[in-house]
């Protein structure tokens, strides 16, 4: 896989993600997935593959809007089975914009590409 292969991954991965797609997530995200996510006071938050699973479910049993997928890519690399994505998301919660930068760790596990780790942190 090639750089440019890796973002157009990470552009299916958020259109099927932002429309609570259950099984599509579940094949991207790797079982050892950890997420991390920093707010605006730096207070960290952890989410596991279950936990992602569940909002996503969630999203989708309470037919909620699609969330948006407006997204600008920074940088990718690709080096063997790793890979790497940095981007910012624009995402709307409870009516306020949240701009937030996320890097997201690709791994070739079990003969498919997987995020392994992602972290988010707000972007002012």
């Amino acid at each position: 896989m090639n750089d440019e292969q890796l973002i157009e991954l990470t552009k299916d991965l958020i259109y099927h993600a932002t429309h609570f797609d259950v099984p599509y997530v579940k094949d991207a995200y790797a079982d050892k997935l950890l997420i991390v996510k920093v707010d605006e006071n730096g207070v960290v938050d952890t989410m596991n593959k279950e936990q992602l699973l569940n909002f996503i479910q969630g999203n989708k049993d309470a037919n909620a809007e699609p969330i948006s997928s407006k997204t600008e890519y920074h940088y990718a690399v690709c080096e063997e089975n790793m890979g790497m994505v940095v981007i910012t998301r624009e995402l709307v919660f409870d009516g306020k914009l949240n701009r937030k930068f996320f890097t997201l760790f690709w791994e070739y596990l079990s003969g498919r590409w997987q995020i392994v780790k992602e972290s988010a942190v707000v972007r002012s």
